[in-house]
């Protein structure tokens, strides 16, 4: 008989029920026993408005004393009753069990089976029992990760033959959502590699018209190549192990009578070493939060590259949907071309080319692998691509094929499917989708732009100049006047989807422009007069420097000369950019080109205007101690380190955005067979 908690709690229970509460949380069995020794009837209070009783808290808990504890004072014939006792969720404390997974793993399974002890004859009804969710403790195991918890009451369901694993415990009643399906999208990778080994048949199992391929490849924190590592920590990713829970395997595999003894010897000084080396990450773990954090992370990403190819191994056909040979044509429309009508259908025809593309009407879920390249996980792609090479020519409902997804999410698929055969890379990039739009209308589109990789307004704009020019190059010359069916050209439609980048990279740039013309302009004035005011002046009556024959001075002079002329040139260069006109084609490359001379100008003029002065003080103030000499030279290089700190960033971008630039154009003037 299954027994609901109903939630009572008045004032005068308040009081009662917290001492308990706190003490259940904190496990302390021993006084937890003394307080219900004499008021056993209060062991049934629920003590939270979720009407959770001391039973529910210390199983969630998984402490195995306290349940001991608990119920050494309940009656052997009300034992089973209550390990089925239900809080207003319906969890019984097998379901509460199965939830620890993060409170008490090591000792979960052991309370799971101190509860199936204790429900004896009941055992079966209790692994039966469903929460109002229609959720099983082995289904609730697998959605929290309790992958051993998972596997005892597996077999628990098999040694007691009580109904099928598959169609009683691996799906939920509420919404018919599978095991596998919760457990994916809980990122417990590990416990669902384990069910599709126990039941392969969970991968035809789908949820509103998704498999766990579509759910897999939706989740793109699952992934290293879709996810990012903060910059420096990639060190640390790469030599940290997958699973910082050390396994011993050392000796399993050694032959024991093997004549290799040699090998033996190897394969034993290389587990020895392996095991030193896990130890030692295991270390550093547990006195260093981030290692365990990026330790947790790796792993995560190496089971889900484990689970993608076990699903896409399986599933065999999701990649072929959405294929139709009643799907229409899509055609190539250019501006001014006159419109016929069909006479027997009335359907206007456009005088162009047909290009073959085909697509279905049907509302269905994009496939994994249009799914995958959306969210950028190229191990997916990757796989996929690999078991199933003509997954590549597949067309979606509207028409898109991967090219299309690839270039309007702006991620580094675009690269991959570059590297495939030549034939189908040519037989994509001529895809037209429904709308009528090209790759190249994808590559001018802003749909599904996130800000690109770079920081400023300017050289954001220039990414994506670059990436539309970049797809231009592959399409054919006439696709830059093909009209889509809101008669625009990609070209049109960059210009349109770029206004505000536009206006806001242009603010940037004059206000940029304008604050470093102004300090250029500063340092010029300072370093002018300072050629005027040598340190320790002049002989008297012939105009020759005191410190002529002093090697700073000469230093000086070399430093104050670079200072003017860089200042000054910077100077040209900002004014330059704040004549020109700014339109949206300058952004590709003639105004970042500019800005990143004008700053690399800027700052060598800071620095020898700081060196040069640098300079004048150890000439005229005559330091005989070292540390003195040191505190100045450190004093000096201040403002270039803070300068240098500040600015670092930006300069690398434009730096790097102009060697980029000019490697390209090098590439151009130099034959083909040269490189």
């Amino acid at each position: 008989m299954t027994t609901e908690v109903a939630l009572v709690i008045d004032e005068e229970r308040v009081e009662e029920i917290r001492e308990p509460y706190v003490k259940a949380l904190k496990n302390e069995w021993e006084n937890i026993k003394t307080l219900y020794q004499t008021k056993r009837s209060a062991l049934f209070y629920p003590l939270t408005p979720c009407g959770d009783t001391v039973f529910h808290i210390a199983a969630y808990m998984g402490s195995l004393d306290l349940l001991r504890v608990l119920f050494d004072m309940v009656a052997t014939p009300r034992k089973c009753e209550v390990v089925r006792m239900k809080n207003n969720h319906g969890n019984t404390l097998l379901h509460e069990v199965a939830t620890s997974h993060e409170v008490a793993t090591s000792n979960n399974v052991a309370a799971a089976k101190f509860l199936v002890e204790i429900a004896h004859e009941g055992r079966s009804r209790m692994l039966m029992d469903r929460n109002n969710l229609g959720e099983t403790a082995l289904y609730r195991a697998a959605a929290f990760g309790n992958k051993a918890t998972v596997e005892y009451l597996a077999n628990e369901v098999e040694i007691q033959d009580q109904g099928n694993l598959r169609d009683d415990h691996f799906t939920r009643t509420s919404d018919n959502l599978s095991i596998l399906h919760i457990a994916i999208m809980n990122e417990k990778f590990e416990t669902a590699i384990w069910l599709l080994i126990k039941d392969p048949e969970l991968v035809t199992k789908k949820y509103y018209g998704k498999t766990c391929l579509h759910i897999l490849a939706s989740m793109p924190t699952a992934f290293k190549s879709s996810s990012s590592v903060m910059y420096g920590l990639e060190i640390i990713y790469r030599c940290i192990p997958g699973n910082l829970v050390y396994r011993d395997e050392t000796y399993q595999d050694v032959p024991s009578q093997s004549t290799e003894t040699r090998m033996r010897c190897v394969t034993m000084i290389k587990n020895i070493c392996l095991r030193m080396y896990a130890d030692l990450w295991i270390f550093l773990a547990g006195r260093w939060n981030l290692i365990k954090k990026i330790g947790k992370m790796k792993k995560k990403h190496q089971t889900a590259v484990e689970l993608a190819k076990m699903l896409v191994k399986m599933d065999s056909c999701s990649w072929r949907e959405h294929f139709n040979e009643e799907g229409h044509n899509n055609i190539v429309r250019f501006s001014g071309d006159d419109e016929e009508e069909d006479e027997e259908t009335g359907v206007a025809l456009s005088k162009a080319i047909c290009v073959g593309t085909t697509a279905t009407t049907e509302a269905q879920p994009d496939t994994p692998l249009i799914i995958a390249t959306k969210t950028g996980i190229l191990e997916i792609v990757d796989e996929i691509l690999n078991v199933y090479p003509q997954a590549l020519e597949h067309v979606a409902s509207n028409g898109q094929n991967i090219l299309h997804v690839a270039i309007l999410h702006r991620n580094h698929i675009f690269d991959r499917i570059k590297t495939e055969n030549k034939v189908v890379w040519q037989r994509l990039a001529l895809g037209i989708d429904n709308e009528g739009d090209t790759i190249l209308h994808k590559a001018a589109s802003i749909k599904h732009y996130s800000g690109g990789t770079t920081s400023t307004a300017a050289l954001k704009l220039q990414e994506e100049l670059r990436w539309f020019t970049k797809v231009e190059k592959m399409v054919p010359a006439h696709y830059g006047s093909h009209l889509n069916k809101k008669n625009r050209t990609a070209k049109e439609l960059l210009k349109d989807q770029h206004k505000e980048q536009l206006k806001e990279a242009q603010e940037w740039v004059k206000n940029a422009s304008q604050s470093c013309s102004t300090v250029a302009v500063l340092v010029a004035t300072v370093v002018f007069a300072a050629a005027f005011t040598v340190p320790g002046g002049f002989k008297d009556n012939v105009g020759i420097p005191v410190f002529e024959d002093k090697p700073l001075y000469s230093f000086f002079t070399v430093m104050d000369v670079a200072g003017l002329a860089s200042s000054l040139t910077s100077v040209v260069l900002f004014l330059s950019v704040l004549t020109s006109s700014l339109e949206l084609e300058d952004f590709q490359y003639q105004i970042p080109a500019k800005l990143s001379a004008g700053f690399l100008f800027l700052s060598f003029a800071i620095a020898t205007t700081v060196l040069s002065f640098t300079a004048a003080i150890i000439l005229t103030v005559h330091l005989k101690k070292a540390w003195t000499t040191t505190l100045t030279y450190a004093a000096a290089f201040l403002p270039v380190c803070v300068y240098v700190i500040v600015q670092f960033g930006l300069y690398i971008a434009y730096l790097k955005s102009a060697v980029v630039g000019i490697y390209k154009f090098v590439k151009l003037l130099i034959p083909r067979i040269l490189y």
